[in-house]
């Protein structure tokens, strides 16, 4: 894992126009506790993810086990770091494994996707609704009134998408079975999927405490991530202010969804760079900060999803052998 952080600094030290000794000293003034401690965070992260993709099958009637979950995460982890944008690889790969683990048709698996994203992005834009005010006002560059009113505008149609999909799943069901049936299959393969996750919605919705448990939960996981970028920020920067830095963390995340590079690659590094710069961290600070960051939930993830596959297959074929 130490040998994996040293060859992703030097591959990223070799495109950077940093100074290599101001570098040098950026990483010195980061404790190996604290790397620690986020790693731990982000194995602890991954398992809250898991449990709520478990509880969310078992709600919509699709039984799969919290180690068969587990591990569909796993592979659908490395399927997104090497797609592009908002992770559709992976959730594609998602929903293929629980189709057949969970013996259950392709629509119902990926109605269980839809609805773990229902929960999951729904949380995501109510927190950014809070903290994109923080952005505007520490950026020069976003002054602008048109990219302000943009970026609310983007925030609050997928929230109130999400909000209609799971307040009126009823009214969206009868209105779809009352259109004429599609003349092509694909037509029709997506009209059996919107069926589906209106009856998941539907059935999910009954048990409205497990609902709130789910939506409290996909809060608590996003704010997992800024309290870690705080964590790293915090040791070079003593003065970091805790909503910029968790604005900052949201932000790069929502750049990271734009479908261009593999793993929202690129995109993330460059615009977590530049706001940290805002704070008024040194280039070579922050550019280690965003390093670290990503390191741990991103190439950590995988490394640690790649890990816990090829350990899996091993332990099943020592089983079956």
């Amino acid at each position: 894992m130490a040998f994996a952080l040293l060859i992703f600094l030097l591959l990223t030290l070799t495109l950077s126009r940093f100074d290599g000794w101001n570098l040098l000293e950026s990483v010195k003034q980061i404790p190996l506790w604290s790397v620690a401690l986020l790693l731990v965070l982000q194995i602890v992260t991954q398992l809250l993810v898991n449990f709520q993709w478990y509880k969310i099958a078992q709600l919509a009637d699709t039984p799969v086990s919290f180690r068969n979950m587990f591990l569909i995460n796993c592979q659908g982890a490395v399927i997104d770091s090497i797609t592009p944008g908002v992770k559709f690889g992976g959730e594609v790969t998602r929903g293929v494994q629980i189709s057949r683990m969970g013996n259950c048709s392709g629509e119902q698996a990926a109605a269980l996707v839809a609805m773990q994203k229902l929960f999951s992005l729904g949380a995501f834009f109510l927190i950014n609704l809070f903290v994109i005010g923080n952005i505007v006002s520490g950026a020069e560059f976003l002054t602008a009134i048109y990219l302000q009113i943009a970026v609310y505008a983007i925030l609050l149609f997928f929230l109130l998408l999400f909000l209609i999909i799971f307040f009126m799943p009823r009214q969206l069901k009868i209105y779809l079975q009352k259109k004429p049936s599609p003349r092509f299959s694909w037509m029709l393969r997506t009209r059996i999927f919107f069926l589906t996750l209106f009856d998941q919605v539907i059935a999910v919705r009954k048990n409205t405490k497990v609902c709130a448990a789910l939506f409290l939960l996909s809060l608590l996981i996003w704010l997992i991530y800024p309290a870690k970028m705080y964590l790293l920020a915090v040791q070079v920067f003593p003065a970091a202010p805790v909503m910029y830095t968790g604005a900052v963390t949201f932000a790069s995340y929502m750049v990271a969804m734009i479908p261009v590079f593999p793993g929202g690659l690129g995109g993330f590094e460059g615009t977590m760079t530049g706001l940290l710069l805002t704070m008024g961290l040194m280039q070579s600070d922050a550019y280690v900060i965003t390093v670290l960051f990503r390191f741990v939930t991103f190439w950590f993830v995988m490394l640690f999803s790649i890990v816990y596959i090829v350990c899996h297959k091993m332990i099943n074929k020592s089983t079956i052998s």
